[in-house]
């Protein structure tokens, strides 16, 4: 799973890549210079939808289950809905999202962060990830509109809310994802063409089962690891989410490494 996105850039350029988007008045009401957002505190966020006409609305991340009845439940469950697998999106009629398929929509990021398991190091190194020349892309999304209940004033209200999707990863992806209950799993990285299409109106279900099998080249991503995103811990001074960290000689690198029996990779050198 993609839990770790990173949206550090002037919202303007989304009027660049989309001509003609709908923004709010004031520019201040989208949040922006978020070097790290993570799902984990189901934040809002800008995201490219077309309803009638594109515009740049404010969503949160994960998806609210309108099919579960409860309040309490509903929002509970939202971290359960932060990534729909690109199978089962189309292939899986039983899916809440075959449901909800025609609502597509684009996150606007800079780069996502994903987390490597590497012999000799306690934690797992975590790496930026972003697509190679290109300053800002677009990672494709479903988003769900529902209504819901204040759990305090009992009154009601529409939010709208989104899940990122992914696919299996490529090679260089499947050698950074590489542990966990969800690796070798990676965001439906598009070429920009695609990322235009994804939100037009008549995309239908053979189109996109064409855009889930796209693999988008290991040499078209960028990596480099990074000091911490998630640790409470001070880091050192100068250091942001999104900045290069040298770890020392025991990190590996990519393409000088073989497999090992427990699927951990191991420097040749």
């Amino acid at each position: 799973m993609c839990r770790d996105i990173s949206f550090h850039s002037e919202i303007q350029i989304v009027t660049q890549d989309f001509k003609g988007i709908q923004l709010a008045p004031n520019p201040a009401h989208y949040p922006t210079d978020m070097v790290h957002v993570t799902c984990e505190i189901l934040p809002t966020y800008p995201i490219v939808v077309n309803r009638k006409a594109l515009a740049l609305a404010n969503m949160g991340w994960g998806v609210i289950n309108t099919w579960i009845d409860d309040p309490r439940e509903r929002q509970s469950q939202r971290s359960n809905m932060v990534n729909a697998r690109s199978e089962r999106i189309v292939g899986d009629k039983k899916s809440y999202w075959y449901r909800i398929r025609q609502n597509r929509c684009l996150i606007p990021t800079t780069g996502i962060y994903e987390h490597r398991e590497v012999a000799g190091f306690r934690n797992k190194i975590p790496y930026h990830i972003s697509l190679e020349g290109r300053k800002q892309f677009y990672v494709p999304a479903l988003y769900q509109v529902s209504q819901e209940v204040d759990q305090y004033t009992g009154d009601l209200y529409n939010i709208a809310t989104f899940t990122m999707i992914t696919r299996g990863a490529n090679e260089k992806m499947r050698w950074i994802h590489n542990s966990g209950d969800n690796k070798h799993r990676m965001p439906l990285f598009l070429t920009p063409e695609m990322e235009q299409a994804w939100v037009l109106d008549d995309l239908g279900d053979d189109d996109m089962e064409e855009f889930f099998h796209f693999e988008m080249p290991s040499d078209a991503i960028a990596h480099h690891p990074v000091y911490s995103i998630r640790s409470r811990k001070p880091k050192p001074e100068g250091i942001v989410p999104n900045a290069y960290y040298d770890w020392g000689k025991k990190l590996p690198v990519y393409g000088q490494e073989k497999e090992s029996d427990d699927g951990v990779q191991s420097s040749l050198f």
